[in-house]
């Protein structure tokens, strides 16, 4: 008699489990694709970096969180495969000087939730960090050349040393390039040599669920952007909404 109750509940049990991974598996795959996409995107900035800056020193500008304990564990998986990438890209031809963070503000520290930002930003961080952060950083390492950020850019920017002054220059991973100007202001700061290159997310692009291209040049195309200096101005005529 006691046989049926037991049968019932195990199938619910399996059900359960069923259902679990019913539901659990495309967030692992969306993830894991996210991963393995923004490893490109690294690869492929960390080769260009290797083909015009040869021989120059660079320091990654990394998410200040991915130092801290009892983050999720994306945090810290997003952080190492920008700095993998990055590092296959470039291999020996640049110097990695360091990974560093700059210092967020007292309020971001306590409930990074807390801290107002634009409701169009693609970059919180760039309202996260302490004034003068990245001049910090800039000054910590005087070596750097390069300033390769995976957080995007400060708010502020304009009255920062490392901006103004020639040295270090930038390269970008999906920055909310309005916080440098307008359009204008864009062009010029990639044909100055100050921004030698970015990479955005390219409008229409494919859904995060799509399976990965073989080819990761493929990939790169159907879901970046590459801008620098020789195709700023084509790149502003067709996406204005980026710039």
């Amino acid at each position: 008699m006691k046989a049926k109750p037991v049968l019932v509940a195990v199938l619910v049990v399996v059900a359960a489990l069923l259902a679990w991974r019913m539901f659990r598996t495309p967030d692992r795959l969306v993830h894991g694709r996210a991963l393995d996409r923004r490893e490109i995107a690294l690869r492929v900035l960390g080769e260009h970096l290797a083909s015009q800056t040869t021989g120059q020193a660079a320091l990654i500008v990394a998410n200040p969180f991915g130092q801290m304990p009892g983050q999720a564990r994306a945090v810290y998986a997003f952080e190492e495969a920008a700095i993998r990438g990055l590092r296959s890209g470039w291999g020996d031809r640049i110097r990695l000087v360091g990974v560093d963070y700059p210092e967020l503000t007292p309020a971001a520290r306590r409930d990074p939730s807390s801290v107002p930002l634009p409701p169009d930003t693609t970059t919180p961080l760039s309202f996260l960090t302490a004034q003068g952060a990245w001049d910090a950083l800039a000054s910590k390492h005087p070596d750097a050349t390069l300033l390769v950020s995976v957080i995007g850019l400060p708010a502020g920017l304009q009255a920062l040393d490392c901006w103004s002054n020639p040295t270090p220059r930038f390269a970008l991973l999906l920055p909310d390039l309005r916080l440098v100007g307008d359009a204008q202001a864009i062009a010029a700061a990639f044909k100055s040599g100050k921004i030698v290159a970015a990479v955005l997310n390219r409008p229409g692009a494919p859904p995060e669920t799509a399976a990965i291209q073989p080819d990761d040049r493929d990939e790169f195309e159907a879901r970046y952007l590459f801008v620098t200096a020789t195709n700023i101005d084509d790149l502003i005529e067709l996406f204005p909404a980026l710039f």
